[in-house]
This record gives C-alpha cells, sequence and structure tokens, in this order.
C-alpha cells in the first residue's frame, strides 16, 4: 500500500493525527534516548529494537491460529514488548555467564534476534493471510498507511511512558551520571536500570510501526546525540533533545507523505541525521571562531 502524496492528502484529520503521534513518539525517543546514552546503553537499545521483529511475528501467528486476527495492535505490541525485554536481558547474562564481553554479548544478541526474527518474518509471509498482513511494513515504518486506531494506541503508549520519565527524572538522572553516589543515597539502583530497560523497550514499541524496526533505534540516539551538543543542566539536555526528535519525526512524515516511495523510518532518520550535521557545523565553526578571537 503506497502512501498518498501530501497534495492529495491535504492534511486531513488522519493525517494530523499521524503528524501528532509520531511528534509524541519522537519528543519520547529524544528524552529516553538522552538516559539512554548517559547510561551508555546505546547497543542494548540497537538489540531491542531488532529483537522486536520475532516478537511481532510470533504475535501475528499467535492472534491468526486464536482466530483473533493476526493484526490485532495490542497483541503485536505485546510481542514486540516480550521479546526486546528478553534480548535486553540476555546480553548482560550472556556477558556474565560467559564471560565474553559486552560486545560480543551484544553482537550475539543481535544475529540470534534478528535472524530468528528474519525466519519468523518468511513463516508470516508464508501464511494464508500473512501477505495481507503488511508486516513488511514494520522494517522501515509506513505511518502513512497506519490506521487511526494504530496512531492512537502507539500515541497513548508513547505519552504514559513520557509520563512515567517525568515522574522518575530527578532518580534516573542521578543513575546516569553518578551511580556510586545513588547507591549511597539507598537508590535502588538495579530497580532504576531495570526501569529504564522498560522505557527503553516501550519506546521502541511505541516506535517501530512508526519509523520501522530497523531504524527506530536512530530515533532514540541521533536527537539524544545532537543534543549534548548544547551544554547545560540534565534537565535542559533532554527538553532539547525531545525537541530535536519531534521535529525531525514531524519531518519524516511530511516527507514520507510528499514521495510516495519513501519509507517513514528512512525519512526520519535523515532528518534526525541532518540536524545532527547541523548542531556539528555550527559547534565546530563556534569553537574554530573562539579561537580566532
Amino acid at each position: 500500500m503506497n502512501a498518498p502524496s501530501l497534495a492529495a492528502t491535504g492534511l486531513g484529520a488522519n493525517t494530523v493525527l499521524v503528524l501528532l503521534g509520531c511528534g509524541i513518539f519522537g519528543a519520547l525517543a529524544g528524552a529516553v534516548g538522552t538516559f539512554v546514552i548517559a547510561r551508555r546503553r546505546s547497543l542494548i537499545a540497537d538489540v531491542a529494537g531488532h529483537a522486536a521483529l520475532p516478537g511481532v511475528c510470533l504475535a501475528f501467528l499467535a492472534g491468526e491460529a486464536l482466530h483473533i486476527g493476526g493484526r490485532t495492535p495490542w497483541l503485536l505490541l505485546i510481542g514486540a514488548a516480550c521479546t526486546a525485554l528478553l534480548a535486553a536481558w540476555f546480553v548482560p547474562w550472556l556477558s556474565r555467564r560467559f564471560a565474553i564481553g559486552a560486545d560480543g554479548a551484544t553482537a550475539v544478541s543481535l544475529a540470534l534476534f534478528f535472524g530468528l526474527g528474519a525466519v519468523l518474518l518468511s513463516l508470516v509471509q508464508s501464511h494464508e493471510s500473512g501477505s495481507q498482513g503488511g508486516l513488511r511494513r514494520l522494517l522501515f515504518g509506513s505511518a502513512a498507511a497506519t490506521s487511526s486506531a494504530d496512531v492512537k494506541t502507539l500515541a497513548a503508549l508513547a505519552l504514559v511512558t513520557l509520563v512515567a520519565l517525568a515522574l522518575l527524572f530527578k532518580e534516573l538522572s542521578l543513575l546516569a551520571f553518578d551511580e556510586q553516589h545513588a547507591r549511597t543515597l539507598g537508590f535502588p539502583v538495579r530497580s532504576l536500570d531495570l526501569l529504564l530497560t522498560l522505557l527503553l523497550v516501550a519506546t521502541v514499541v511505541a516506535g517501530m510501526q512508526l519509523a520501522g524496526i530497523v531504524l527506530v533505534v536512530s530515533m532514540v540516539i541521533t536527537p539524544a546525540a545532537t543534543a549534548r551538543f548544547f551544554h547545560g543542566s540534565i534537565a535542559r539536555v533532554t527538553a532539547i533533545a525531545a525537541g530535536f526528535g519531534a521535529a525531525s519525526a514531524v519531518c519524516g512524515v511530511l516527507v514520507s507523505l510528499e514521495f510516495e516511495h519513501l519509507p517513514t523510518g528512512p525519512a526520519m532518520t535523515l532528518c534526525a541525521a541532518g540536524l545532527f550535521l547541523l548542531a556539528l557545523l555550527a559547534t565546530t565553526r563556534g569553537r574554530a571562531e573562539a579561537v580566532q578571537s
């Protein structure tokens, strides 16, 4: 199903809803990404993003087997969340249990879960209703092709996650920048680490249909990396990252609507990368002028 052109869409009610949902997701991705980078969990985010694919496929097959519909939004979200959480837990467990290091554990987990997802996706496509399932759109995103119900579900998940992040902002900030001090003050470090992982997985799940499973992690990392060029408090950097994330998501959707054969995920990623390059050039120029003066 090709996305309609922007002229044909005319920014109707469904398009506005899609833009709003993507904006909320982008803001969430940028905000959560700030803590993911500060906590050095970027590779875990990549594994969790790719690990959502087998969960989606298994959920689709289960829905078809139970005659409740393989494309049921809440079922796909639950499936993606389960395998993404499993992968996020599997990396540190594998690293500790077999002493292969974080990089080795990440590589093994990424290959295992995404390879399994690719195999299951082939099974889904061979299913009698798999060709109509449209699950391939989840690889690179297709915001314009999502229904209003899908967008509302994903936007609600993103909004709840964003509220949870705001309520625990102080605790997560301390965990990200001074874990030892957090332990000294009696903060439950392990529980907070688990909570950050849950927020990361919720972000990935909320954005997989909009940005795509393959590229959703770029929306978590790139706006947050861009915001780090702007010095200030963690609250200021987080707000900037959220703004960059929302802007990248909205611009990506508009570009995807205008160009029929451009999936939403790559469009969002290019917009986010463009903002990163602009910030990099501005920072480099500013430093050069400061040195000359």
